[in-house]
């Protein structure tokens, strides 16, 4: 049976095998470098319209001139960081810190192990994406992944005096809301149909079998059992037209406008949908956020589906490996230089302390009383499937309960994919 990195494994071959293995070799004999000059760290980062090459700057300035170190930040020399740090270390040209990516079996090699850093274990998902009791990764903050967005005034009139804490309550709630005359639950084709049925359901389902990814990749368990539960109350909503059979056709954007115009009671969707929210001018209604609905018969909220976000890896056997840490250690833990990154993005920290809009608050209390995070999709770290394109299947599999397919049918579906796939 594949092991639970096989996943990391088959996608590190993949994005290293444009390289000669024999350079590969070089650089992990210590044969081969590239690094900076002296007293210079070079960073590589994902640069975006927002996290652009003067914010990186901006943020590195203060730690360059209490130590005296040069940070050079640089971006990938392909279409990604995922894609370039690969062919940077079988070339001997990959920088000391690698920024936004997680290692796998290729790279976890090339890369310290932070387990003995004090100032590493508080920070956000340490443990959770451990790799055989190795931390090779330590980030800023969480991606919240499993949050339901409502339509405060659609609440009202539809009765709705609090958000759902049970399934019941939210089939009731879903009732309510399309009697009223509001579309009651927004969905999208692409990515997102699979999506918000797995973040709908990520709270229940780690309390009713903790750790399923590494419970399925054992063999102990199938997904068609576990998710069944989730596709017969799904293909119920559609039934009842409480989702709408022809938003499959929509886009992610699209939906995102009609929650946005007040048409819609509730939207499933990560904590990255703050910032469209956020810029958002003039909404009609008020917006707010809740955790879905515990398993029953268990206490609410359940864990709350996260990824680790703006992830730090200090590679091994640099020039100043030393400074490569300071520099990590800076940017996770450092107050003013967390408090930067917070909010780009969507990435969000337990316990963070600073100004926030009213729908970001919302999300640091979900956040702030959740009583764990867990592993999504896939999984991360020890914890995964033992099979790659999941989430693209998954979403394959929702879908087909738009189109006659029943809960039985999906399940089965799903676990012929996971065995033919492992």
């Amino acid at each position: 049976m594949m092991s639970p990195h096989s996943k990391g494994r088959a996608r590190g071959t993949a994005l290293a095998a444009v390289v000669p293995l024999l350079l590969l070799a070089a650089c992990s004999s210590g044969t081969a470098s590239f690094d900076g000059e002296d007293g210079e760290i070079r960073m590589m980062v994902n640069l975006t319209d927002n996290l652009d090459q003067a914010y990186w700057e901006k943020l590195v300035a203060p730690f360059e001139e209490e130590t005296g170190l040069k940070v050079r930040i640089e971006g990938p020399t392909g279409k990604s960081v995922a894609e370039s740090f690969p062919q940077q270390l079988a070339a001997g040209t990959a920088p000391e810190v690698i920024q936004s990516i997680f290692p796998d079996e290729d790279t976890a090699p090339e890369l310290v192990d932070l387990s003995g850093e004090s100032w590493a274990k508080d920070t956000p998902m340490f443990d959770e994406y451990a790799m055989d009791g190795k931390h090779y990764a330590v980030g800023v903050g969480t991606q919240t992944q499993s949050l339901v967005y409502y339509n405060r005034t659609a609440f009202e009139k539809a009765g709705i005096s609090e958000p759902p804490a049970t399934w019941d309550e939210l089939d009731d709630a879903l009732a309510a809301l399309k009697k009223a005359g509001y579309t009651p639950m927004q969905t999208a084709g692409d990515f997102q149909t699979g999506l918000q049925l797995q973040q709908l359901y990520h709270p229940a389902l780690n309390q009713l079998r903790p750790e399923w990814q590494t419970a399925v990749s054992e063999e102990k368990v199938s997904v068609g059992e576990l998710y069944e539960p989730a596709f017969e109350r799904y293909a119920d909503w559609i039934g009842e037209g409480y989702i709408a059979k022809s938003d499959v056709g929509l886009s992610p954007s699209q939906a995102d406008g009609n929650f946005i115009a007040g048409k819609v009671g509730l939207y499933t969707n990560g904590s990255w949908f703050a910032a469209t929210l956020n810029q958002a001018e003039d909404l009609p209604f008020e917006v707010g956020v809740f955790s879905p609905p515990a398993a029953d018969g268990k206490s609410y909220p359940g864990p709350q589906g996260a990824t680790m976000a703006n992830p730090y890896m200090v590679r091994a056997g640099t020039g100043d490996e030393d400074g490569a840490r300071q520099l990590v250690e800076y940017l996770v833990t450092d107050e003013k230089a967390v408090d930067a990154q917070l909010g780009s993005d969507g990435v969000f920290r337990k316990g963070a302390d600073l100004e926030q809009s009213a729908v970001d608050a919302q999300i640091q209390s979900v956040l702030d009383d959740a009583p764990a995070l867990v592993a999504v999709g896939e999984g991360q770290g020890d914890i995964r499937l033992p099979v790659t394109g999941f989430n693209p299947k998954f979403t394959e599999v929702a879908q087909s309960l738009y189109t006659g397919a029943g809960p039985a049918d999906a399940a089965k579906a799903i676990d012929q994919w996971v065995d033919e796939n492992r």
